[in-house]
């Protein structure tokens, strides 16, 4: 789930889409023709920029962290969950102490504040200019219609991750099974769609599993596809989806860039089952591994690539 305490932007796991909430924050500054624009996070450590406006004039980059106790704008918001419009900050003795005025010589803020799915907050989403504003009624409505799209992202992760909890496991390997993995594939499908994220799937099978069970017996055979399951499981992100769907064929729905990770990520794989093998004394097995990026929503087509993949990386070997 994600840490409300935990900054977002330090989040390698998490699946919001920093690049379409960049789009979003640059669209608000030059829709207000503003200066700066910012996505500002807030936890009890203070605030940090987590997406700021890409132009010169900006002053402030993203990763920036404030004392939570400083007299800077976003602070008022936080505090009284509400909107705010300052049109000219030096005329209000207020801002005499915030040096987003007094040293960088911001004189106009409109921000509204940003909340988390369960209500709490999340920070705030504003633009700044160094001149005086009078910003009409279509544009305070524009900024609040601006920021639903943010909040939207934040619900449907949380909606996502719910179900994640919900889904049925494997037994065994406490991964997902079959249809826990569906469901919550499917769903991560969905949202990388929408989220502009490019996944993929691996499709994983034990070379000669029978062979162990017939020599060794099922036990170890079942410590076997524990070994495996554990390899899988530190070798993708916390936010990836890993099932367990058939006796010793396993798959990921993983977040990649391009299909030079999905071998990196066999690499990690097979090292992992490996150590793993040798540190509980179980026989030597190799995997073979298939995969298919993304084309669209069917995880019924997704499945078939991927399997098909891996049947012809597992003839290369025989």
């Amino acid at each position: 789930m994600l840490d409300q305490q935990q900054w977002v932007l330090g989040n390698k796991d998490s699946l919001i889409s920093l690049e379409k909430w960049q789009r979003t924050v640059n669209l608000l500054s030059e829709l207000f023709d503003a200066p700066a624009g910012f996505l500002v996070q807030y936890t009890e450590a203070g605030f940090q920029v987590t997406i700021a406006s890409q132009q010169e004039s900006n002053p402030y980059p993203a990763g920036g962290i404030i004392d939570p106790d400083a007299n800077i704008f976003c602070r008022k918001i936080v505090e009284n969950g509400e909107a705010l419009y300052v049109k000219d900050a030096p005329l209000d003795p207020c801002w005499d102490t915030n040096t987003e005025v007094t040293e960088d010589g911001f004189r106009s803020y409109l921000g509204v504040p940003v909340h988390w799915p369960d209500g709490s907050p999340f920070g705030t989403f504003c633009v700044m200019d160094f001149r005086k504003t009078n910003y009409s009624d279509t544009y305070i409505k524009l900024i609040h219609q601006l920021r639903d799209i943010l909040e939207a992202d934040l619900e449907l992760i949380h909606a996502y991750e719910n179900l994640h909890e919900l889904a049925m496991s494997d037994e065994l390997t406490n991964l997902y099974n079959r249809r826990g993995y569906r469901i919550l594939a499917e769903q991560r499908l969905k949202l990388a769609h929408r989220m502009e994220v490019e996944v993929g799937m691996l499709y994983l099978d034990l070379d000669e599993f029978k062979t162990v069970n017939d020599q060794y017996g099922h036990e170890t055979g079942d410590n076997v596809l524990v070994a495996l399951a554990d390899a899988i499981r530190d070798s993708v992100r916390d936010s990836d989806i890993v099932g367990r769907i058939g006796g010793d064929e396993f798959t990921a729905l993983v977040m990649v860039k391009d299909p030079d990770d999905f071998e990196q990520i066999n690499v990690r794989i097979r090292s992992n089952l490996l150590k793993n093998l040798k540190e509980r004394d179980l026989p030597q097995i190799e995997v073979s591994a298939g995969y298919a990026l993304m084309q669209g929503l069917d995880i019924d087509e997704l499945l078939s690539e991927a399997d098909q993949a891996m049947y012809r990386h597992k003839q290369t070997k025989r």
